[in-house]
């Protein structure tokens, strides 16, 4: 599944199954990989928690986790319409956001936005201080899909801008496929 910026796969780009590891791209670009994706609630519910981005998300400067969670969203409502929760353990520290109080603030925040239900944040003992982990439950309806929606096409429009992994100052798009081409550029 591609959403015009990322995709969503099982292993090594094959289609995904439920309760297999989620690999997501940006093109060709591999982002992160879930590992394991178990299924609870007799296969009713998908549980996200062990996220493992790679070095390019974890030099981004903005959030792409909260792009892909999102994005996993969506793509579990269109495809698999046996799930109805998607559960979650949102745990990454993230350095470039600030302290650990203001991710978390940020991420409960998102899950609100899109309806989810029983969000707590709560203290993760085996971190440096200050580090919270964030839980909760996004129960699918018609409308909490749409809240998720309009949270979604938000995200998307923010890395619409820019590629990710791009340099801030580095133009995208066809502009700067064009330039690239007549600087000499393959």
């Amino acid at each position: 599944m591609t959403s015009g910026i990322l995709t969503i796969t099982g292993t090594d780009g094959a289609p995904y199954s439920l309760g297999q590891p989620i690999w997501v791209f940006a093109g060709n670009a591999l982002l992160a990989k879930l590992d394991p994706v178990p299924l609870l609630k007799n296969g009713t519910e998908l549980h996200i928690e062990a996220f493992a981005p790679t070095r390019l998300v974890r030099e981004e400067p903005r959030h792409v986790g909260r792009l892909i969670f999102l994005e996993i969203c969506d793509f579990i409502s269109q495809n698999f319409q046996q799930i109805q929760a998607v559960s979650f353990v949102l745990s990454r520290q993230i350095d470039l956001m600030g302290g650990g109080a203001e991710v978390a603030a940020s991420r409960s925040e998102t899950m609100s936005r899109i309806g989810a239900v029983d969000v707590h944040m709560t203290p993760k003992s085996d971190a440096k201080p200050g580090h919270f982990a964030v839980s909760g439950v996004w129960i699918y309806s018609e409308r909490t899909y749409a809240a998720l929606l309009s949270v979604l096409e938000q995200e998307r429009q923010y890395y619409r801008q820019r590629a990710i992994g791009a340099r801030a100052n580095e133009p995208t798009g066809v502009i700067a496929r064009l330039r690239h081409l007549v600087s000499g550029g393959a």
